[in-house]
This record gives C-alpha cells, structure tokens and sequence, in this order.
C-alpha cells in the first residue's frame, strides 16, 4: 500500500520523466526523447514535486541539477521501472 494519498496521482510517465530529466539535465532533451512537450515534462516535474515534497530538480545553467533527495530517489526508482519491465515481459 502508499504511503500517502499524493503518491497515488503518479503514473509511469512521472516515473519515466524524472530518471529521463536525472540522466540528461534538460527538459527539452527529455521532451524530445519521450515524444512529449515540454509542458508535458513540467508538469510530470511538478506531480512529483508536490508528492514528494522536494523541489527534486533546480534549474541552473548546466542544466536541471538534481537535489540530494532526487540523487538519493534515483536507484530506488531506476529498479521500480526495471522490475516493471520483468514483470511486463514475464520474467
């Protein structure tokens, strides 16, 4: 079960956008990689803000820097879309 009530308005495509935008820095990049706007990236960023109660990524001139509490989200959900993916293919 969640945690919390915030969490439970997160899909797959929050997930997908913030390892995306921790990996390559730039919202555009992810936009492009992802086939969506990048209204489409802000909102994912600001869903995931809001349920996670962290600014998660700021934006500097070398890109979106991530903070120390997405650094540390990063493994956890990098393997949460791994172990989707198993269970997708049946493994």
């Amino acid at each position: 079960m969640l945690n919390s009530n915030l969490l439970r308005k997160l899909d797959m495509q929050d997930f997908l956008v913030f390892l995306a935008v921790h990996e390559q820095r730039s919202v555009t990049s992810v936009a492009d990689t992802l086939c969506v706007s990048q209204s489409t990236v802000s909102y994912c960023l600001k869903k995931l803000r809001n349920s996670f109660e962290d600014e998660l990524f700021i934006n500097t001139r070398a890109g979106m820097r991530p903070t120390p509490k997405a650094s540390a989200m990063y493994p956890h959900v990098l393997k949460m879309i791994e172990c989707i993916n198993l269970c997708h293919a049946g493994t």
